[in-house]
């Protein structure tokens, strides 16, 4: 896959619910209802982003064919640190929010699913870069970062749960074809381990 080709599928996936969150706005509210917005906003970029972080790292031919491997980490570490800033964001805005505008929204199970969420990318984020400083083995590590494969559905209920934006047809479908679309990714990884090992 070429980069650009890459690129172009990104900021189509990024302007899909970002178009439809602007149609959730409504204009002339205090500006502490926008930080809450802004926080739904992050939110949406940094699943995109997440989704994006399995196809860099599952090492298929046809993509790694048009960039090579070196070049597909560094995009993968880049884009998982600012995924990870953004989704640090998000809860970070809402709860400035409801605090500014005197408010506290209660503990719901979708919310909750979302903290799950938060902790398995904390988890596997700070393996990845800490890895070397603790002196963790290859396999310690790479065992913690697949907590990122308890994110993607963690997020997608919460999202579709509490998400707003996604609430009508663009947005909606496009969440269901990346979920369609992580779903063919572990069947392809489960295949092509289940080859090795037999190969093995």
């Amino acid at each position: 896959m070429k980069k650009s080709l890459l690129f172009a599928a990104v900021i189509f996936c990024l302007a899909v619910p970002g178009l439809s969150w602007t149609r959730t706005l409504t204009p002339g509210l205090p500006w502490s209802v926008y930080l809450y917005e802004a926080g739904r906003l992050l939110a949406l970029l940094a699943f995109v982003l997440m989704v994006f972080q399995f196809v860099l790292s599952s090492k298929i031919p046809w993509v790694e064919r048009g960039m090579g491997p070196a070049a597909l980490f560094k995009i993968h570490r880049r884009w998982g640190l600012i995924a990870f800033v953004l989704i640090l964001c998000h809860p970070a805005l809402l709860l400035i929010s409801e605090r500014l505008q005197g408010y506290a929204s209660a503990m719901s199970p979708a919310k909750v699913i979302g903290v799950l969420a938060l902790v398995a990318l904390g988890g596997a984020v700070l393996a990845a870069l800490l890895a070397r400083k603790l002196h963790l083995k290859v396999q310690t590590w790479k065992g913690i970062h697949r907590l990122t494969y308890a994110v993607f559905p963690l997020g997608l209920a919460h999202s579709l749960i509490l998400g707003t934006a996604l609430q009508k047809w663009p947005a909606r479908v496009l969440w269901f074809a990346l979920g369609a679309g992580y779903a063919a990714l572990l069947v392809y990884k489960a295949v092509k381990g289940s080859r090795k090992k037999r190969g093995a």
